[in-house]
C-alpha cells in the first residue's frame, strides 16, 4: 500500500477516534446530571482535543506528535475512575481502550510520514 494513502487513512480514522473520546467524554458527565461545575470540566477536559482538530486534519506532524502527550490525562482519568468508582467502570473501559487506541494511532501516523518528508 501506497504509504500517502495510509497516511490519509490513518488521518482519518485519528480523527474519527478524537471525536469518540469526545462524545465518551460528555456523555460521562451527561449521565449523572449536568451542572455548571460538569460544563467547566468537559471544555478543560476536551480543550487539548479541539485546539488540535483543524491540525491534525492538515496533517501537521508536530500536532500528531504532542498529542500523543496529551492523551495521557485520558488514559490517567479512565484508570482512576476504574479504580475509584465502580458504577462507572464500562465508561472508565471505553475512555482507556479509546485513549490507547488514539495514542498507537498517532505513533503509527508517524511512523508512517517519517519517510514523506
Amino acid at each position: 500500500m501506497d504509504k500517502s494513502l495510509l497516511a490519509q487513512r490513518l488521518r482519518k480514522i485519528v480523527i474519527g477516534n478524537v471525536a469518540v473520546l469526545i462524545c465518551g467524554l460528555v456523555f460521562w458527565r451527561f449521565r449523572t446530571g449536568l451542572s455548571a461545575a460538569d460544563i467547566i470540566l468537559i471544555a478543560v477536559l476536551t480543550l487539548p482535543l479541539w485546539i488540535a482538530i483543524p491540525k491534525l486534519l492538515a496533517g501537521h506532524r508536530r500536532t500528531y506528535a504532542w498529542m500523543t502527550l496529551a492523551v495521557t490525562p485520558y488514559i490517567v482519568l479512565g484508570i482512576t475512575e476504574a479504580v475509584a468508582n465502580p458504577a462507572s467502570r464500562e465508561w472508565a473501559g471505553l475512555c482507556l481502550l479509546t485513549a490507547f487506541l488514539l495514542f498507537v494511532l498517532l505513533i503509527s501516523y508517524l511512523r508512517v510520514t517519517r519517510d514523506l518528508l
